[in-house]
């Protein structure tokens, strides 16, 4: 029996992941950012919210479900609670935000707490985890999905 595995190196992913991307109405940035995340999680092993996930994201942006312009909005401050509108901006971007301003919270207030509203799957929330990690804090961070999901 014949080996149908096809490999493909970590950079012709990511590259070709920027590539769909910007044809799809990313900004370079965004488009880089948001590929690196889909690679990462497959070069994790979780393919689930990486290269078998990106084909779907993909349809959500025909489908206008995720707006690849969109970014974060504040809605309400208060301390170290803040309310932001994702305003159906990608996911992963807007969680990578989300992340960025709870750790900015925590070293003016101790503690950061940032909801995110209107927004799409974040794909892995390990990803944000390690995005916290990495920068040397704690990261709780939880999500609301459909029903196929135990809370």
């Amino acid at each position: 029996m014949e080996n149908s595995t096809v490999r493909i190196s970590v950079g012709d992913m990511e590259a070709i992941f920027t590539a769909i991307l910007l044809k799809n109405g990313f900004t370079e940035t965004k488009a880089k950012q948001c590929a690196a995340i889909f690679t990462n999680n497959s070069i994790d092993g979780v393919y689930t919210h990486g290269v078998y996930r990106f084909p779907r994201f993909i349809e959500y942006i025909a489908k206008g479900m995720v707006r690849p312009d969109a970014a974060p909005t504040p809605v309400h401050k208060s301390g170290a609670l803040e309310q932001w509108d994702g305003n159906l901006g990608p996911g992963p971007l807007n969680a990578v935000h989300a992340t960025s301003t709870a750790m900015k919270l925590s070293q003016e207030f101790g503690i950061g707490c940032v909801a995110l509203a209107n927004t799409n799957h974040w794909m892995r929330g390990g990803t944000y985890g390690w995005q916290a990690a990495k920068a040397g804090f704690v990261f709780i961070g939880w999500t609301n999905t459909t029903a196929i999901m135990p809370a």
